[in-house]
């Protein structure tokens, strides 16, 4: 918990010792929300101790020293805790209020270094959503998973503030009447003192101040957020089942032409189309109209390959196990290819998920007994890591890509891994991204675990 109050000021002529005062003696305003620790920063300009704020002439003895840093950008905290270690001193960021689920963050896939503080890997994973992959949204929603409270930072002299989405914490944004000069503050009762008009700012609102552009929202998350089990739209809901004036199955169907106008652009030469399972159908359909709208044609084929019937689809066949216990038993399987049709063919072979990796790798040795020349496979759904989003409460390291948590940053690594594994020349997973727009919502409405909502394509 703590104290903020970061200022922002057009003017380039600034005047360096009024503005470090003002954050100065806001800070003294709210001496009350932490006496542990309190810094000023602005640039290279840097100011801190311990315990309660000092007089300010002990601070203008260093400002003295900054004349050619126009300080134009500036955050003071304070707060009831002191950093576990001096690295973290040195990032311009300033909390009110506590992060959790910090365990999580080691799986991240662009975290850099498991062994770095929690804060630390926070900030790092912050910065490259919002300005290395410019994705403010992402960003946004990111810290909104573990912050509860405030967060402000100084990025290259621009501020960055976020008000996680419930409001946890109280935070205010003032500007003067000619609008050059901007203030954050953690509580309102500093506008009579400032002459400020201070509004709140919205909870899910990230926010840049920056003294080129003054004042933008860069995004605002949702209020009152939905969050879906994107595996309803791939095989849990029957295909009759409307959602949004749309039935399951067309929304199926729009899954696999979004998935293949994006997969247009991969190196996939494939002279048919199978669907696999049956739920699947809908998906390979669509793929084809997405392949053949960007110059691709393949010939859409379906019942080539013959699979059980899982016990929960109304068209019982064989179960699963019945299927597992005859291929333990005698060697045989209940999938049989017409060769015919395959034979010295590339195939793309169309998976819903792929959990254990058993029934494809089942799929790959038939298509090789049956002669086929190339095997691909597209996934309609994304990587599966956690039995959740299957709807499964099984062993979790037996699912195939549950190895690869935390170690690879992009799905195209994961692509390769997994292909090896299966003896495919090559998989492609689907994203949240491409799949929140094949259902037609924000991807931010969908659960995924924290590795898997992170995770996309170069």
């Amino acid at each position: 918990m703590g104290g903020i109050v970061a200022v922002c000021v057009l003017d380039e002529k600034v005047n360096n010792e009024k503005i470090i005062y003002q954050v100065f003696r806001g800070m003294q305003l709210l001496q009350h929300r932490g006496k542990a620790v309190w810094k000023i920063s602005s640039g290279k300009f840097e100011a801190s101790g311990y315990g309660s704020l000092p007089t300010f002439d002990t601070i203008h003895e260093k400002i003295v020293t900054q004349l050619n840093n126009p300080m134009q950008t500036t955050v003071g905290h304070l707060s009831k805790k002191k950093p576990k270690s001096k690295r973290m001193e040195r990032i311009n960021f300033a909390l009110d209020g506590f992060f959790i689920d910090l365990d999580k963050l080691t799986t991240h896939p662009l975290i850099r270094n498991r062994n770095s503080e929690p804060l630390e890997q926070i900030h790092y994973i912050f910065k490259e959503l919002l300005l290395t992959r410019k994705d403010p949204y992402k960003a946004a929603e990111f810290l909104d998973r573990h912050l509860r409270g405030n967060y402000v930072i100084n990025i290259n002299n621009e501020i960055y503030v976020f008000r996680n989405s419930t409001g946890f914490k109280p935070l205010f944004l003032g500007n003067d009447e000619n609008e050059v000069f901007f203030m954050v503050t953690s509580e309102n009762y500093l506008e009579s003192i400032f002459h400020l008009k201070l509004k709140e700012i919205n909870p899910g609102q990230l926010l840049r101040l920056s003294s080129k552009y003054g004042m933008d929202i860069l995004t605002q998350l949702d209020k009152n957020r939905i969050l879906m089990d994107p595996f309803e739209f791939i095989r849990e809901s029957h295909v009759s089942s409307i959602f949004n004036n749309k039935s399951i199955y067309s929304i199926r169907k729009n899954i696999g032409n979004i998935q293949g106008q994006y997969l247009s652009k991969k190196n996939i030469d494939a002279d048919m189309i199978f669907a696999e399972p049956d739920y699947t159908r809908p998906m390979a359909l669509g793929l084809n109209i997405g392949f053949k709208n960007n110059g691709k044609k393949f010939e859409m084929v379906e019942g080539i390959i013959k699979d059980r019937y899982d016990d929960s689809d109304p068209m019982i066949d064989y179960s699963e196990q019945v299927s597992k216990n005859k291929l333990l038993s005698n060697g045989k399987t209940l999938k049989f290819i017409i060769t015919p049709l395959t034979q010295d063919k590339n195939i793309l072979s169309v998976q819903g998920t792929i959990q254990t990796g058993g029934t494809i790798i089942e799929t790959v040795f038939y298509l090789k007994k049956s002669g086929v020349n190339k095997i691909d496979i597209i996934v309609s759904y994304v990587p599966t890591i956690d039995g959740r989003q299957v709807g499964l409460y099984t062993q979790q390291k037996d699912l195939i890509g549950r190895k690869y948590v935390g170690k690879i940053s992009y799905i195209d690594d994961l692509n390769k891994k997994i292909a090896l594994e299966l003896g495919a020349d090559s998989v492609f997973y689907n994203s949240p991204e491409i799949l929140a727009k094949g259902i037609g919502v924000h991807e931010s409405q969908l659960w995924f675990p924290e590795w898997i909502r992170f995770l996309d394509y170069k």
